[in-house]
């Protein structure tokens, strides 16, 4: 399980980097949230937690622009602000939970896992490859967290490709193209063409690989 950190203080921040560390969690610790956007482009979290008094920006800007950039994250927010309007404030702009300092690390772990857990439950509809998100529910791609404007058949075929580990030109005829369309192979050969410039747009890390006499796959370019 994967943590971000963000902890001004030293003390506090390498404690619960060692104490997460002996959990078995994986935790990267930044002192500053200036550009915390910048390692969400590069890397996934299980889990955020976020102090509120930073240097560069609070807590709140922090979660604030998670939340503007679509990046659907658990988030705890860790602070000694512990009047009930401070509590509704972080809450209010996308908080998951809220703990006061001091805490103790057997709270904080059960909360952590508590959040997560309905993270896990929310995203049962969600699946992602590479820097690419799949919401089932909502028929929506999004890459770095920018929804990609797909026409028809680009959609049709991206999903495809995600939902299965090969694709036959066959079924992209049969699940893209009605059976009284005239359509031949440069027909998929240009629909390949269009998503594969379009994954390129919205600067994904995934590509589209030709498997000759099988099909096509999705690929993270690494």
């Amino acid at each position: 399980m994967k943590v971000l950190l963000i902890e001004d203080n030293e003390t506090l921040g390498g404690f619960l980097k060692d104490i997460l560390t002996l959990k078995n969690y994986t935790v990267e610790w930044l002192t500053d949230g200036e550009d915390v956007e910048l390692y969400f482009n590069h890397s996934s979290y299980d889990i955020v937690l976020v102090d509120w008094m930073l240097p560069s920006v609070t807590g709140i800007e922090i979660i604030q622009r998670l939340r503007a950039q679509q990046i659907n994250v658990p988030v705890i927010m860790l602070t000694a602000k512990s009047e009930l309007h401070d509590k509704v404030e972080g809450l209010t702009v996308g908080a998951d939970d809220y703990l006061t300092k001091p805490f103790e690390m057997d709270e904080l772990e059960a909360r952590m896992l508590a959040v997560i857990k309905r993270y896990q439950q929310i995203n049962l509809n969600q699946k992602q490859l590479g820097n690419v998100s799949f919401d089932l529910t909502r028929h929506e791609f999004t890459a770095r967290h920018v929804e990609m404007n797909l026409t028809r058949k680009e959609y049709l075929l991206l999903e495809l490709l995600f939902l299965n580990h090969t694709v036959s030109r066959e079924n992209i005829l049969d699940k893209i193209w009605t059976s009284d369309q005239l359509v031949g192979d440069n027909n998929i050969d240009a629909l390949v063409r269009l998503l594969k410039k379009k994954l390129e747009q919205y600067d994904s890390d995934l590509k589209i690989k030709s498997i000759r006499g099988v099909g096509y796959k999705l690929e993270v370019i690494s």
